[in-house]
């Protein structure tokens, strides 16, 4: 009886740990950064809903979304993170030298 008890209790504390949380894959986690990319620019955007993105590479990409006139303005490249979000040529305080050299950091 008390191998039976035993053997129950070793079957049960291995099938718990066989169902712990599993590390994430790399195409998992570079979903998960594409996607946090994708929101932050959102945030900035004046039709957010418009947004179409290509070329992702973890948090960086091209956004083409609708203007203030309802038109869409073309591709254009973005770094975008839960503190910080560059869409090129569209902040004033960070010049064109400065994007592409914090691009070819992140992005290339």
């Amino acid at each position: 009886m008390k191998k039976i008890l035993f053997l129950g209790a070793v079957i049960v504390v291995f099938g718990i740990t066989g169902c712990g949380k599993k590390e994430p894959t790399q195409k998992e986690l570079n979903s998960h950064r594409e996607m946090v990319a994708q929101e932050s620019v959102k945030k900035i955007l004046k039709d957010p809903d418009s947004a179409k993105f290509q070329n992702m590479k973890g948090l960086c990409g091209e956004v083409n979304s609708k203007n203030g006139f309802g038109a869409y303005t073309g591709f254009v490249r973005f770094i975008g993170t839960p503190e910080i979000t560059i869409i090129e040529g569209e902040n004033s305080q960070v010049d064109q030298a400065t994007f592409n050299e914090v691009w070819s950091k992140m992005c290339t």
